[in-house]
């Protein structure tokens, strides 16, 4: 089950962490947005890798990684039956005048999916306990019909 992230909960805890938090909640939102668009071959690489890959690309490939992943989700909503209003080129051009505008809609979008995908996941549990109950009875019944013919009239 992948839990809903609040906005005003990650600001606070940046700032009263100095941004340590951040890092925790970008790696765990980025594990979350590659288990709901599993199977789609983009899978995101690990938060950290993202941080190091930004270092030594003088902090451009931060601004590619926002892209694709408000990207990557746009095009996954459809899938869940969600249509997005906005895309990656969206959220980048936030990334560049307000970042934290950015935070919130790739926050916002995530929570959207999560919902979604919790909900798949539940109904797929459902229906998957729900199978084997009704062919219970008809495998009990061989079972039986197998027990009386080699116990009771075996003699």
């Amino acid at each position: 089950m992948i839990k809903k992230r609040k906005f005003v909960k990650y600001i606070l805890l940046n700032i009263i962490t100095l941004g340590i938090y951040g890092l925790f909640f970008w790696y765990k939102w980025t594990e979350d947005l590659n288990r709901i668009c599993d199977g789609d071959d983009n899978d995101s690489a690990n938060y950290l890798l993202v941080l190091l890959l930004n270092i030594f690309s003088l902090s451009v490939y931060l601004w590619v990684w926002n892209y694709k992943m408000a990207e990557r989700m746009y095009q996954i909503a459809p899938s869940y039956g969600k249509q997005f209003k906005h895309g990656g080129l969206f959220v980048l051009i936030w990334r560049f005048f307000l970042p934290i505008v950015s935070s919130y809609y790739k926050i916002k979008y995530i929570n959207v999916l999560a919902e979604c995908y919790n909900a798949a996941r539940a109904e797929a549990a459902e229906n998957a306990e729900a199978a084997p109950a009704a062919e219970a009875p008809a495998a009990f019944e061989e079972e039986k019909e197998k027990f009386y013919q080699e116990v009771v009239f075996s003699d």
